[in-house]
């Protein structure tokens, strides 16, 4: 892995010894007035603007250093709100390297929050991470510092780093700084995982971080809605004053009412004939499968309709009069796309496929509609996932490798727009199709034909046989591939082919056959795939294990489906719970389940991958910028 500048400071801080952080986590976040409307500590207090800002910095360069860069430097920090692009000009004309370090370390940290400002998550680690920031004893630097890297990290989805950096942060901030982090601090804790949160609790933390723990822990446990209510209403009682109380839900009698209001009877709207049959039955047995796993008695009754020829909004309305209050369904995306609002208005529907946006920026809110939840599994969710672990783990430039096909399309283009929205660079892509020459295609992706090309020139030219080595281009970091099992044990050994074999590849899950080869799948060794729980190699699941003595056939490509009917079953009684506790999670065979406030279900897959045949866990992002300021 390259350790460049560009690269080495995304990665997220090693997790602190236990003894460190148990000093490191005083009384985090005490106060408990209203949250400022402003993130950023307040490092300096401004001066009231008289004089026009060029009459200052006119003033300014009539000055020696370090006099010039002094004021220069109160000027910019007054512009760094209003106008960053002015402050981050100024900045550049002042000689970094010739300032006392005291002075480099506010330069450093203006440019870092101008960075931080422009989403520039590089720009941000870079300047963070210089010696004047990290041995400055300063407390505003400080307290910038780690909340700057917080806040990026946060931004990066990397929960684990933010998290150790408001520890970091926190002996230097004041009150009113800390009340300001509140949210940002919140949406950190309850996107870490259960066990970092318990661990941290058994580190014999302050009283006000253990209140803040405390109530984390009850929105990420597996607690069901009924016991998560009572828990709730507990904490209440014993924090009566903590600033966490704001995350409370709004209305417990309005939560209580719906965990009594659970559905007595469900329609489930699936294909069970016609060429999508299969998918429709193995979701249909994996709802059944998770009934009868239940030890409820207040178990539902369920009621199952074909939608194979026959209309959706008429089906779901034959549903409703037929006595459900809920719908499970449709399959198809078409036919969800049809569903009325109407329908969804009516009873909520829990619909087995999304609502597809012809622009990927326009996703989200314009796709939704109250009372519809969107669930399945959907490849371009993974390529995201990909873009996100591959810039996690530092890398900035990709080529694409899909299938020529609507599939390929769309996983190509959902890993390009998160890329490039992270700020990483596409330098290449290319789309293949049955008849494609792997090695052909990946040789023309890396330049490895005009590297040999070349070869073959010069020994023409110079009539002589040159001792060379093709090699491939040095601006590819990462490679992402969307492919089968078979096709990607094409790609990998055409990449190896093509000098390329060092570079990481990432995949989303459809590489992964479901079931261990070890003969078959070397080829596949060093490529990265998320894996949802059904497909884990030697993971216990007895949900799983039943549905397999069962039904055989749901050890075979369809087995996905049966897991998704599972989780539908497992969903339907959580849905208020997940909408209204946001940062509740469930424990799924598809994933770590939760649901955004558009009511999309959003899964977390674990990373794995392949090392001699078979998958095993990725290891996390390995050093980080407490690494580099312990070296």
């Amino acid at each position: 892995m390259s350790t460049s500048k560009n690269t080495r400071h995304t990665k997220r801080p090693a997790k602190l010894p236990a003894i460190v952080m148990a000093v490191l986590i005083p009384a985090f976040l005490t106060a408990c007035s209203t949250t400022s409307t402003s993130p950023a500590p307040d490092v300096s207090v401004r001066p009231t603007q008289v004089k026009s800002i060029n009459q200052r910095l006119i003033e300014a360069q009539r000055l020696d250093y370090p006099e010039r860069a002094i004021e220069t430097l109160k000027i910019s920090d007054e512009l760094l709100e209003t106008s960053p692009a002015r402050a981050k000009l100024i900045l550049g004309q002042l000689p970094y390297e010739q300032l006392p370090l005291w002075l480099q370390a506010e330069l450093a940290v203006q440019q870092a929050r101008i960075a931080q400002a422009n989403n520039n998550d590089v720009e941000v680690f870079d300047w963070l991470d210089r010696k004047a920031v990290v041995v400055s004893n300063d407390t505003a630097i400080n307290a910038w510092a780690h909340s700057l890297k917080a806040m990026t990290y946060i931004r990066l989805s990397e929960y684990q780093g933010a998290l150790d950096e408001w520890l970091l942060a926190e002996p230097f901030l004041s009150e009113a700084q800390r009340e300001s982090y509140h949210d940002l601090f919140w949406q950190t804790l309850i996107n870490n995982p259960e066990q970092r949160l318990n661990n941290l609790y058994q580190l014999s933390a302050p009283r006000n971080l253990r209140g803040w723990l405390t109530l984390a822990l009850i929105y990420r446990g597996t607690l069901n809605l009924d016991e998560k209510i009572t828990a709730l209403e507990h904490w209440q009682k014993n924090w009566v004053h903590h600033p966490a109380r704001k995350y409370l839900p709004a209305d417990f009698a309005t939560l209580k009412q719906s965990a009594l209001m659970r559905p007595d009877k469900i329609a489930v709207l699936l294909p069970l004939s016609g060429r999508l049959a299969q998918a429709g039955t193995a979701a249909r047995d994996g709802i059944v499968a998770c009934h009868y796993a239940g030890n409820n008695t207040s178990m539902p009754q369920w009621l199952f309709y074909d939608t194979e020829s026959n209309n959706i909004n008429q089906l779901a309305a034959t549903a409703i009069n037929d006595g459900a209050q809920l719908i499970i369904g449709p399959l198809n995306k078409n036919q969800v796309k049809e569903l009325n609002s109407d329908i969804s208005h009516r009873v909520p529907v829990l619909a087995l496929n999304n609502l597809e946006s012809e622009d990927p920026d326009q996703e989200g809110e314009s796709q939704h509609r109250p009372g519809l939840y969107q669930f399945g599994l959907f490849a371009e969710d993974e390529a995201v996932m990909a873009a996100d672990r591959g810039w996690l783990d530092g890398h900035r430039t990709a080529i694409i490798i899909t299938p020529n096909s609507e599939w390929g399309k769309k996983v190509n283009a959902a890993f390009m727009h998160r890329w490039q929205e992270l700020g990483g660079e596409v330098v290449g892509s290319s789309e293949f199709s049955g008849n494609t020459q792997f090695s052909t295609m990946t040789g023309w992706l890396l330049h490895t034909d005009q590297s040999e090309a070349r070869a073959r020139q010069l020994n023409r030219l110079l009539k002589d046989e040159l001792g060379f080595q093709a090699r491939h281009r040095e601006d590819v970091d990462m490679v992402f591939i969307g492919a089968t099992p078979q096709q990607a044990r094409q790609i990998k050994p055409a990449l190896a082919y093509q000098y390329a074999g060092e570079i990481p590849v990432y995949a989303t899950s459809s590489t992964f056959s479901g079931t261990t080869n070890t003969d078959l799948d070397q080829d596949l060794n060093d490529i990265r795939v998320p894996v949802m729980p059904w497909l884990v190699p030697n993971a216990t699941q007895p949900l799983k294990q039943q549905m397999e003595t069962l039904w055989p056939q749901s050890r075979g490509q369809l087995g996905t489906l049966y897991a998704l009917g599972a989780d539908a079953c497992q969903l339907y009684p959580r849905l208020q719970q997940l909408i209204t506790l946001q940062g509740s999670q469930m424990p799924g065979l598809t994933g770590a389940l939760n649901i955004t406030p558009d009511g999309k279900v959003h899964r977390e897959l674990s990373w794995q991958i392949f090392r001699n045949g078979q998958l095993l866990p990725l290891p996390e992002p390995e050093t980080s910028a407490l690494d580099a300021q312990a070296r």
